[in-house]
């Protein structure tokens, strides 16, 4: 068994920063053609010109955006055979400070467009005989802070559509799990982490004594979508270092 994913094609929605940009550059290492996906298109077409990859601006939680983003991905790269859920949105609020409006875009493109993307993947992973879908959790589901109140719910719905999909694909060569990151040092919390108050307060909740890198996420990525990760399923794999505990 390997980690190597030599004529692979992963699509990655969010990459073109943070952790699935670490996840991408991760899978083409490997020897994945990755299909980059965000809407910071400078950055992102500069990563697929590095990688050697492709890429795509489509907003994932636009109408009809997985459909139009898988057929972007299947004309430039091919069918994908690995799916990363990474594309996420965070607007940090209260219970009795949600808008319809923040509400409406959280659900859109953490729940909606997970399943446009599982129903326009999936399928021909299934027909194939082998795939993998990671979607990018949050310690969040497990200890959601006040601030995160509907992300939270988004986050753990996607969880458990994650679980299901496990069981009802197995024996079918198609995993399906969950990668949790905890206090990542990315460039969405660089003002919450600049901040030396709360930076110390999480610190000191996390055992391993240091906030988490991209790059901590990615290799766990790697592994989960290779061969190598073939018994890997349902899982929920904390990326942490023990904030959850």
């Amino acid at each position: 068994m390997t980690t190597g994913l030599d004529g692979k094609r992963a699509l990655v929605t969010g990459s073109t920063r943070g952790i699935g940009q670490a996840i991408a550059r991760g899978l083409a290492a490997a020897g994945a053609r990755v299909m980059i996906n965000g809407i910071e298109a400078d950055e992102g077409r500069a990563l697929a010109g590095e990688i050697g990859g492709a890429f795509s601006s489509i907003d994932v939680g636009a109408v009809d955006g997985p459909r139009r983003l898988y057929a972007d991905t299947e004309a430039a790269i091919g069918r994908p055979d690995i799916l990363v859920l990474c594309a996420a949105v965070e607007i940090l609020e209260t219970w009795d400070q949600v808008t319809p409006e923040a509400m409406r875009r959280q659900l859109d493109v953490n729940i909606v467009a997970t399943v446009g993307l599982l129903q326009a993947a999936v399928p021909t992973m299934v027909e194939r005989g082998w795939g993998r879908v990671l979607a990018i959790g949050s310690v969040q589901e497990q200890r959601p802070s006040p601030i995160h109140f509907v992300y939270a719910g988004t986050k753990a719905a996607q969880t458990n559509m994650m679980r299901s999909l496990a069981r009802t694909l197995g024996g079918k060569g198609v995993t399906a799990n969950v990668l949790q990151p905890g206090a990542i040092a990315t460039q969405r919390n660089a003002k919450q982490l600049g901040d030396p108050v709360y930076r110390k307060a999480i610190l000191d909740r996390i055992p391993a004594g240091r906030f988490g890198t991209p790059d901590d996420c990615a290799a766990l990525a790697v592994l989960v979508c290779s061969d190598t990760g073939a018994y890997i399923n349902g899982a929920e794999l904390a990326v942490d270092g023990g904030l959850a505990l």
